[in-house]
C-alpha cells in the first residue's frame, strides 16, 4: 500500500494552499493510498536553535512534536506539501519545519546513516503547492530552492509542482479555471507513479 504524507503549512485555515492540499489528498486517496496529515500550526514545533548537537549525535535536543514527524516524512512513499509564499520563501512555520530536519541532514551527511529504506528509496516522490498573491510568478522562486533542498534531503529526486499566484484572497484559487481539478489529478499521478516504482498494480 502506497503511505502517502501531507504537510499543510499554512497558518491560515482553510486557505488556499488547504484548500489544494485536500484536493490533491482526495486524488490519493482515490487512487489507493493510505494518507496522513500534518496541520503545522497545530502542532509544537520549535525553530531550530543552530546548536550543532545532532552532527554528533544524528538527534535533535529540543523535545516537541518533530519526533514523530521524522517518522512519518522518512516513511512515507510520497510527500505532498502545501504551503503559501510569504515575502518571496516559504512561510515561517514551514520553513521551521524544513530547517528541524538539519538532524536527518546530519545522520545522511555527516554519520553517513541510511535515512530511508534502500528497497523502496527509487520509488519516492514528492508534490509541491502552493500560492503567493503576488502578480508575479517569479515570486515562487525562492520557496522552490527551499523545496528542492528539503525533497533531495529525504531521498525524493523526483517531484512535480503547482503554483498559482494571484491568489492573495482566502479561497481565491475556488475561483482558478483548473486549480482544484489540477490538484486532485496530481494527487492521483502521485500514487499512480509510486505504485508503478513499487510494482505495486492495485492502483
Amino acid at each position: 500500500m502506497v503511505k502517502i504524507l501531507g504537510i499543510a503549512g499554512s497558518p491560515r485555515q482553510n486557505g488556499n494552499t488547504s484548500l489544494l492540499l485536500e484536493e490533491a489528498l482526495k486524488g490519493a486517496r482515490a487512487a489507493g493510498a493510505t494518507v496522513n496529515k500534518i496541520v503545522v500550526c497545530n502542532r509544537e514545533i520549535n525553530p531550530c536553535l543552530g546548536c550543532g548537537w545532532c552532527r554528533r549525535s544524528g538527534a535533535c535536543q529540543q523535545e516537541d512534536a518533530m519526533e514523530k514527524i521524522y517518522g512519518l516524512t522518512l516513511s512515507s512513499h510520497g510527500i505532498i506539501l502545501a504551503a503559501p509564499v510569504y515575502f518571496n520563501s516559504l512561510n515561517a512555520q514551514t520553513k521551521a519545519l524544513i530547517d528541524r530536519h538539519q538532524c536527518i541532514w546530519a545522520r545522511k551527511e555527516i554519520l553517513k546513516e541510511e535515512i530511508t529504506d534502500p528497497d523502496t528509496r527509487h520509488a519516492r516522490r514528492g508534490l509541491f503547492l502552493s500560492t503567493a498573491g503576488a502578480d508575479d510568478p517569479h515570486a515562487f522562486d525562492g520557496a522552490i530552492k527551499v523545496v528542492d533542498s528539503f525533497f533531495r534531503l529525504l531521498d525524493i529526486e523526483y517531484y512535480h509542482r503547482l503554483l498559482f499566484f494571484r491568489m492573495g484572497e482566502r479561497g481565491a484559487v475556488r475561483n482558478h479555471p483548473t486549480a482544484m481539478r489540477d490538484a486532485y489529478s496530481a494527487g492521483e499521478q502521485l500514487v499512480a507513479e509510486i505504485s508503478r516504482s513499487l510494482g505495486d498494480t492495485r492502483s
